[in-house]
């Protein structure tokens, strides 16, 4: 599991949890991976920047404030690319394609 908390790109995806997660589902998401991950209870020698992941993750999301901030602009941005990257005609810019020779 401690290869999923660095490979997650969103605090969500981090945690293992769905957008529409309640605090106590979080929070449940958090204490399960924190045993795993934990550098004084994994066992492993350093490597602690994925519990300093899942930590960030955690702290985004509890917080009601900076889990509304969080959604707004990284979740929701993301999707808005995600949506334009597959729109039909796009067509993604390369730097020989912005230059006017």
């Amino acid at each position: 599991m401690a290869a999923a908390v660095a490979a997650g790109r969103t605090h969500y995806e981090v945690l293992g949890v769905g957008a529409a997660a309640s605090r106590g589902e979080i929070k449940a998401a958090y204490r399960r991976l924190a045993r795993e991950v934990h550098p004084d209870a994994a066992g492993t020698g350093g490597g602690d920047e994925g519990f300093i992941r899942l930590h960030a993750a955690y702290a985004t999301l509890a917080d009601p404030d900076e889990r509304a901030r969080y959604d707004r602009d990284v979740v929701a941005g993301a999707a808005m690319f995600r949506r334009a990257a597959t729109a039909p005609g796009f067509r993604r810019r390369t730097w020989e394609t912005d230059q006017c020779w």
